[in-house]
C-alpha cells in the first residue's frame, strides 16, 4: 500500500526523477540485459532498444504512473524539491497536464503495458528482475536523495504498478481461454502469399488438435520465429479477418539499423525469406484494444497508410459480415500502387457496403501536399507534411476515427482529425512496439520538420 508519507516523497522527488527519466531507463536496461542476456535474445525486441524506443517508453511511463499517483501537477517551469536542489525540466514534463488527464494518461499506459507484456510474455516471476535493476538504477540516478522513505515510497509504487499489470496480463490471458503460463501456441502455415515485393500474406491454423484462439476485428497476434544467430525474437501481426479456424496476417519488411548490425525487419524479413508453407511458427494468445464497440453505431473512418492496412481488413471484414449498412470512409495511403498490398480485397470489402466509401492515394512522385508521406517506415528519417486533406472528407464530432500505420503518419493525421472537430476522445490508435507519445505529443515532426 501506497502511505501518506510515501506519497510525500514521491511528490518531493518527482522532479528530480522527471529530469533523470531517460538516464534511469537506460541503465534499467543496460543492468537487465547484462544480467539476463536471454532476455533480449528471446523476448525484447533487439532493433527497438537498437532505436532507443523501449527506453523513451520506460522513461515516459515511470513519469505518468508517478504523476496519476501523487495526483499534482509537477514539472511546469524550473522544478525543485523540498530534499534537492531546482533541476532541468524533462521534456515531457512541460506544460504540466491537469489532474483528468493524468489519469487518463496513467489507464492508458497501463493497458497498453499490459497488452505488451502479454505479447511477449512476461511472466511474474520476471517482474522481480525487474524490480532489482529499477532500484538499482534509481539509486545511481538520484545518488543522495535515495535514502529511506523515498526508497520505500518508489518500491511502492512499483509493486503496486506491478500487481496491476500482472492481474491485467491474466485477464487477457483468460479472454483467450488460456491459463497464464500457456501463452504461447504453435501454428502450421497453411497458406503463403507475396503481397508486393517487401510484403508476405500468410494464413496459420492450429498445429495441434486445439483450435487457435478466437479474437475480436482489429486485434493483433505475436510471432515468435528462430532466426539464423539463435535468436527467437518476437514480433506483432494485425489479425485480417476471415473464418475462425484460421487467422490470416501480413508482414512488411521495414528498416533495420544497419550500424548496429540489425538486418530489415529481423523477424519480418524471415518470414518472407525463410517461412513456407508446411512450416511451423509459435503464436500468442490474440491481444489489443483496437476494437469496435459492438454497442456504438457512430459513421466510422478508417485511416491506414502502408501495412496499417491490416487491422482495418479484419474491423471491415466483420462489419461486412455482422453490419453491413454501416457508415464507413477508408482513407488509405501508401507510396506507390506497386507497394499496396491487399488493394482488390480492401477494394472488395468496401464495395459490399452500400454506405462504403474508399479513398486511396499514391504519395511518391505526387504534386500535393502528401508527397513526403511515408518516405520512412516507422520511426525512421524522413520529412513529412500534413498527408490528409480533410476539407474534402465528410466529419463531425460524432465520427469514430481509427488510425493505423507509422507512428509520424498517425500523429499528423491524429491532428488533423480534431483539427477538422473530431474529438481527440474518438481517435483511436494503437503503437506496435514501445509507445513513447509521439502520436500523442506536441512533437508530431510535421509540417516540414525532420522525422524521427
Amino acid at each position: 500500500m501506497i502511505t501518506s508519507s510515501h506519497l510525500t516523497a514521491l511528490r518531493s522527488t518527482l522532479p528530480l526523477v522527471e529530469a533523470r527519466a531517460a538516464a534511469i531507463a537506460d541503465d534499467f536496461y543496460a543492468r537487465l540485459f547484462a544480467d539476463r542476456p536471454d532476455l533480449l535474445r528471446d523476448q525484447f525486441n533487439r532493433g527497438d532498444q537498437a532505436q532507443g524506443r523501449q527506453q523513451r517508453e520506460l522513461a515516459l511511463t515511470i513519469v505518468t504512473i508517478a504523476r496519476d499517483v501523487v495526483g499534482t501537477q509537477v514539472g511546469s517551469g524550473s522544478a525543485g524539491s523540498a530534499t534537492g536542489p531546482a533541476v532541468p525540466v524533462a521534456p515531457w514534463a512541460s506544460p504540466a497536464p491537469s489532474p483528468w488527464a493524468v489519469r487518463v494518461a496513467a489507464r492508458e499506459t497501463l493497458s497498453r503495458l499490459a497488452q505488451r507484456h502479454a505479447a511477449i510474455g512476461v511472466t511474474r516471476d520476471e517482474h522481480d528482475v525487474f524490480e532489482r535493476h529499477l532500484r538499482d538504477a534509481f539509486a545511481a540516478a538520484l545518488g543522495d536523495e535515495w535514502t529511506g522513505v523515498v526508497v520505500d515510497a518508489w518500491v511502492a509504487l512499483w509493486r503496486q504498478t506491478r500487481d496491476e499489470l500482472v492481474a491485467a496480463v491474466e485477464r487477457t490471458y483468460r479472454a483467450a481461454d488460456l491459463e497464464p503460463g500457456e501463452d504461447w501456441r504453435e501454428a502450421l502455415v497453411t497458406e503463403r502469399r507475396v503481397e508486393a515485393e517487401d510484403v508476405v500474406a500468410l494464413t496459420l491454423v492450429s498445429a495441434d488438435s486445439e483450435a487457435l484462439p478466437t479474437y475480436r476485428a482489429g486485434q493483433f497476434a505475436s510471432i515468435q520465429v528462430t532466426l539464423p544467430d539463435g535468436a527467437r525474437q518476437i514480433r506483432q501481426y494485425s489479425l485480417r479477418g476471415g473464418s475462425d479456424e484460421q487467422w490470416r496476417v501480413s508482414a512488411r519488411v521495414l528498416g533495420g539499423v544497419p550500424e548496429l548490425g540489425l538486418p530489415p525487419g529481423e523477424v519480418s524479413n524471415h518470414l518472407l525469406r525463410h517461412v513456407d508453407v508446411g512450416d511451423v511458427v509459435s503464436v500468442s494468445p490474440p491481444i489489443g484494444s483496437l476494437t469496435i464497440d459492438e454497442l456504438d453505431d457512430s459513421p466510422l473512418v478508417f485511416v491506414s497508410a502502408g501495412i496499417g492496412c491490416t487491422p482495418v481488413l479484419g474491423m471491415l471484414d466483420h462489419l461486412v459480415r455482422t453490419d453491413p449498412r454501416r457508415q464507413v470512409t477508408v482513407l488509405h495511403f501508401e507510396r506507390t500502387p506497386e507497394r499496396h498490398a491487399h488493394r482488390a480485397e480492401l477494394e472488395a470489402l468496401v464495395a459490399a457496403m452500400p454506405a462504403g466509401r474508399l479513398r486511396v492515394s499514391y504519395t511518391q512522385g505526387s504534386l500535393s501536399a502528401v508527397t513526403a508521406l511515408a518516405e520512412a517506415s516507422l520511426d525512421g528519417p524522413g520529412v513529412y507534411l500534413d498527408p490528409i486533406d480533410l476539407d474534402t472528407v465528410d466529419l463531425t464530432p460524432q465520427h469514430r476515427v481509427f488510425l493505423c500505420g507509422p507512428v509520424p503518419f498517425m500523429a499528423i493525421a491524429r491532428n488533423a482529425l480534431i483539427a477538422h472537430g473530431v474529438p481527440a476522445s474518438r481517435v483511436h490508435h494503437f503503437v506496435f512496439g514501445p509507445d513513447d507519445g509521439s502520436v500523442t505529443g506536441v512533437d508530431t515532426g510535421q509540417r516540414g520538420a525532420q522525422g524521427r
